[in-house]
């Protein structure tokens, strides 16, 4: 009984049920598990309020696409995929890979000055800042003025930093940090990669 008690407080911890994202193997990302990692990312989202609706729904929807045009298995790889689409004329799903990418940096970001202030035992940050600064170095310059002014408000709503581990959980700093770190290193390896695929392989130019 002991044991059984132990799992399932061990479920009740929301952080420990985020997937890292899957390893760069011999250039290959795994299609399955990315996506995976990526909704487990939307859940994160949708825990930090209604306010980031907007983010969970348009990074959903990118998820949703990239199942919807594409045809895969547990061994498919990513940027195989990509290139089967532009080689038959296509670019949704494509196109929805390069959006929910432009949302990784974003989190990356965020993530990242998270990890440093946790490091540092310093809790009262200024949140709304990091989330714009995050923002301003990802993703606007890709956004209309409309979404841009939207984003500034989600931005400026941001939860503090105490509430934000509140809502996914976190009783144990350290083992959150330890585990964000993790989470945030997979993160920026396959951003990057596929990053670099877009380059590489000219698919789209960075006004797109």
């Amino acid at each position: 009984m002991a044991n059984a008690s132990t799992q399932i407080a061990s479920e009740n911890v929301f952080y420990d049920i985020i997937k890292p994202f899957p390893p760069v193997i011999d250039g290959k990302i795994n299609v399955v598990k990315f996506l995976e990692s990526a909704s487990d990312l939307v859940t994160l989202v949708e825990r930090l309020g209604k306010t980031y609706a907007p983010v969970k729904y348009d990074m959903q929807g990118n998820i949703d696409k990239i199942k919807k045009a594409c045809v895969f298995d547990k061994t498919s790889c990513l940027l195989e995929l990509m290139l089967d689409e532009i080689g038959r004329g296509k670019t949704v799903a494509t196109e929805s890979i390069l959006w929910l990418n432009r949302a990784l940096l974003f989190f990356e970001l965020i993530f990242q000055e998270i990890i440093r202030h946790l490091k540092s035992n310093h809790y009262d940050v200024n949140m709304n800042k990091i989330f714009l600064v995050a923002y301003e170095g990802s993703v606007k310059k890709y956004h209309n003025w409309i979404t841009q002014q939207i984003f500034a408000f989600i931005c400026k709503m941001s939860p503090t930093l105490p509430q934000i581990l509140k809502s996914l959980d976190v009783d144990d700093v350290k083992s959150f940090e330890t585990k964000l770190l993790h989470f945030n290193i997979t993160l920026h390896l396959v951003r990057c990669k596929i990053d670099n695929f877009f380059k590489d392989n000219n698919m789209f130019d960075e006004v797109r």
